[in-house]
């Protein structure tokens, strides 16, 4: 059985001591943890392989021994590197080179043979502990820019590997690209994936245009597949990574995040009992008092123009009118995170927009992190400046405009702030998706509450309901602030609707998912043609939010859920029916069912469904646009059925009784013989016998053979899925349309389908659809990004919002 191996810089857990002298892991929250642990504990015979975190020297043999012993109880493989491994592969050419390379900051890049050395010998390392697991089948999966050489390591002792490669930063053009001097070996050491993934379409073309620059021997095939002089090939696209939402959103409910959130509601003045009124409105009174030209006990001394005499009246005079906000930021003490340039723009909107004084605070948390790096130290000393000046010189004495926190916060104490906050400003100068963003989001699951976002990040191609800025233009953040706090709570929370619909979708499990099945998909001979790329999939979702109706022509049977042994077994799951009645409760899309299924079983499985139906290949509908409702219509012009199934099930019952397992399925007109569960051999030969006696007899009754997944079935001549669906096809009326279908009845509707518009394969096999998908999985994937994207704005008192915080603070269901 074939296992997944991940392979990553750290592992999901840490270890802690006990006092018996025994250890124990506790599983770390957030980054890869978060995204792919739940696949590793789900599936026991994963694998998952990373530096432990601790350095060896410091543990005897026998504790070592304990350490391993504790972790592959956890299916972890831990590799233990020393200090000085460490400070050359990590610290030195990860951290000081690849990092800040990587993210556009190449003054920043220390350029180090040793490091590259040592970079490569823990590579290796790597390797060796990966090597002796591996199995026939198994996938490897590795992560980000610590270990862009395992790929090539791996490939060379095993040629024939399933090997995946995700890069969780950005990766930059090949003009900064190549200014690596090793950048070649590190472009070879990827190839050695099979598939390579990055979080935006904009990064896979960087990664392309260096491959171009820098290895211009090596071909790429127009569905960006790179032919390796090895034989083996090499895909490139991107998976933008998610969140856990339901994670975020739950606990930005918890009995913690919610007194968070009240504490600093209360310190910010936004409780109307709280002591800030008062303090505020005596400060004002005696900033009037002062203004009394003989008046000389109040200081006098002004900032730039600005009076305190006058920042007081202002904060007192608007106390009434104006409610106080709360700006929030949660981010690493880093140099790509923009914190400088952020609080320039606030301290800009303070200056430009002084009503605001007194009444929005920012609370900024900026953890740590390389203390002991000299361009580090310059930063904290940068921000810890600027954060100084504006508390300085806006300041009132019951208000601080700046709520510094450089501290490490629980996941419960963030999502209280988060919850807390008005507005989230998110400015990174340069990120690879930035996740912040999106938590924010999930912690005002159906709530108001503005974004402010920086376009220099892959999460801005995502949420672009957002307000999207340039980071390094200060007045336009400025603006952007001033008006996110200003937009009002009906319009903040139609935007998070729509931007929260697509992340509950597009999750770190369905990240997680979509990459694995693509990685097989590319493994698998025969599959990597016209493979569905995310360039595809953001230009089909613009389509769709743009279009006002849309057509979706579905199969059922191998399209949205997987085939089965048993036909019976294919009952649509909840979800399914969920994710149909998402799709097609929206009265600008026609969603139609067109399957080779009876009428009696489509009725049967789909009739509560706000969906068309099409059964027996066209020979019978429902529910289709211009039909009168809830009356299946029988296809006209076709043979009496009685009368010619009255030849042709005979002649498949014969096989029947050859077959073992095999059965006839008789429908109002069609019949079919299936195969699925009996002996391959035996029922292959049976079924070439069975093709030559029904063409005897077919053509005289004007019907037809179609060949499918394991079952032989004959149909009217009449009849097909093309042919059924041709009058919506063609009657104009869509500006969308879509297809979708796995096997050769479903080309038909392929065949009548426009240039313009989109069709899907799923599964291997000749076709006449534009795009391929490995399975039900990705058909499923696209559906629901897609019912995000005409997700309908509840009403308040509809029953069907999420749970929302009430002005006191309390939870409170709309449903009652």
């Amino acid at each position: 059985m074939s296992r997944l191996i991940i392979v990553s810089n750290r592992l999901p857990m840490s270890l802690e001591a006990t006092d018996d002298g025994s250890y124990t892991l506790r599983q770390n929250v957030g980054g890869l943890a978060t995204a792919i642990g739940p696949y590793h504990r789900a599936h026991k015979d994963c694998l998952w392989i990373g530096w432990s975190g601790i350095d060896p020297e410091q543990y005897s043999d026998k504790e070592l021994q304990d350490i391993r012993k504790a972790y592959r109880e956890s299916r972890c493989i831990p590799v233990f590197l020393s200090k000085d491994e460490l400070n050359g592969y990590y610290a030195g050419f990860s951290n000081n080179t690849l990092w800040p390379l990587f993210h556009d900051f190449s003054h920043e890049a220390v350029f180090k043979q040793q490091d590259w050395d040592m970079y490569r010998k823990v590579n290796m390392r790597f390797a060796q502990v990966v090597e002796p697991l591996i199995r026939k089948g198994d996938t490897i999966w590795i992560q980000d820019y610590h270990l862009m050489l395992l790929p090539k390591m791996l490939r060379e002792r095993y040629p024939d590997a399933s090997i995946g490669w995700f890069l969780h930063v950005p990766f930059p053009s090949a003009e900064i690209f190549r200014s690596l001097p090793w950048s070649r070996e590190i472009l070879e050491g990827v190839l050695g994936a099979n598939l390579i993934g990055f979080h935006t379409v904009d990064f896979s073309a960087s990664f392309l245009a260096s491959l171009h620059r820098l290895l211009p021997e090596i071909p790429v095939n127009e569905d960006g597949v790179v032919e390796m002089p090895d034989g083996h090939r090499a895909a490139i696209d991107a998976f933008p990574i998610g969140i856990d939402y339901n994670l975020y959103s739950r606990t930005a409910r918890s009995g913690l995040a919610r007194a968070m959130r009240r504490g600093i509601d209360e310190a910010c003045g936004k409780s109307p009992r709280h002591r800030y009124r008062t303090s505020v409105t005596a400060e004002g009174v005696a900033a009037t008092e002062a203004s009394v030209p003989d008046s000389n006990w109040w200081s006098h001394y002004a900032s730039e123009g600005i009076p305190e005499t006058t920042l007081a009246k202002q904060a007192a005079s608007s106390i009434e009118s104006r409610s106080n906000k709360v700006i929030v930021s949660v981010d690493r003490l880093d140099y790509t995170k923009g914190l400088p340039e952020r609080l320039k723009a606030f301290g800009c909107m303070l200056d430009k927009y002084p009503e605001w004084v007194g009444h929005v605070t920012y609370y900024l948390l900026a953890t740590p992190s390389r203390e002991n790096v000299e361009s580090y130290q310059r930063l904290k000393d940068q921000v810890d400046q600027l954060v100084g000046e504006i508390n300085g010189r806006y300041s009132l004495l019951a208000w601080t405009p700046i709520h510094y926190i450089t501290r490490s916060l629980s996941i419960k104490p963030v999502c209280g702030i988060y919850t807390a906050g008005d507005v989230a400003l998110v400015t990174p100068l340069r990120d690879g998706m930035n996740l912040v963003a999106k938590e924010y989001l999930a912690c005002h699951d159906g709530r108001d509450g503005a974004l402010v976002l920086s376009d220099m990040c892959g999460a801005a191609d995502e949420l672009t309901d957002a307000f999207i800025v340039n980071p390094y233009d200060i007045d336009m953040v400025c603006e952007a602030l001033h008006n996110a706090l200003e937009i009002s709570p009906e319009e903040s929370r139609q935007r998070n609707i729509r931007m929260q619909a697509r992340l509950k979708v597009r999750t770190a499990s369905n990240w997680c998912t979509s990459f694995l099945e693509t990685l097989k998909q590319v493994s698998t001979p025969g599959m990597t043609d016209k493979r569905f790329r995310m360039d595809h999939h953001n230009e089909i979702v613009r389509q769709w939010d743009k279009a006002k109706r849309r057509l979706v022509l579905c199969d059922y049977d191998g399209t949205l859920t997987p085939l089965v042994r048993k036909p019976e077994r294919a009952r649509p799951t909840r979800a399914l029916c969920k994710l149909l009645t998402q799709v097609g409760s929206n009265p600008d899309v026609d969603m139609i069912l067109v399957s080779g299924r009876s009428h009696e079983i489509m009725e049967d499985w789909f009739s509560q469904l706000p969906v068309g139906l099409i059964a027996e290949h066209g020979a019978w509908s429902k529910n289709c646009p211009g039909q009168q409702k809830d009356v299946w219509e029988r296809a006209k012009g076709l043979p009496d059925s009685q009368t010619w199934q009255k030849v042709i099930k005979p002649i498949m019952d014969v096989s029947t009784e050859r077959v073992p397992g095999s059965f006839v399925e008789s429908k109002s007109d069609a019949v079919a013989w299936h195969y699925r569960m009996s002996d391959a051999g035996v029922a292959d030969a049976e079924r070439q016998d069975l093709l030559q006696r029904l063409r005897r007899v077919v053509v005289g009754l004007g019907l037809m053979i179609m060949e499918n997944s394991k079952v032989v079935e004959v149909t009217p001549v009449a009849t097909s899925k093309g042919q059924a669906v041709l009058p919506l096809v063609s009657s104009g009326d869509y500006d969308f349309m879509m297809a979708l279908g796995d096997d050769d009845t479903d080309e038909t509707m392929f065949a009548v389908m426009p240039d313009s518009g989109w069709t899907f394969k799923v599964g291997p096999g000749q076709t006449k659809a534009r795009l391929r998908v490995e399975d039900p999985v990705a058909v499923n994937l696209l559906m629901a990004d897609l019912a995000a994207g005409v997700a309908q704005v509840p009403s308040d008192n509809d029953g069907s919002s999420p749970a929302r915080f009430a002005d006191d603070h309390t939870i409170i269901d709309d449903a009652g």
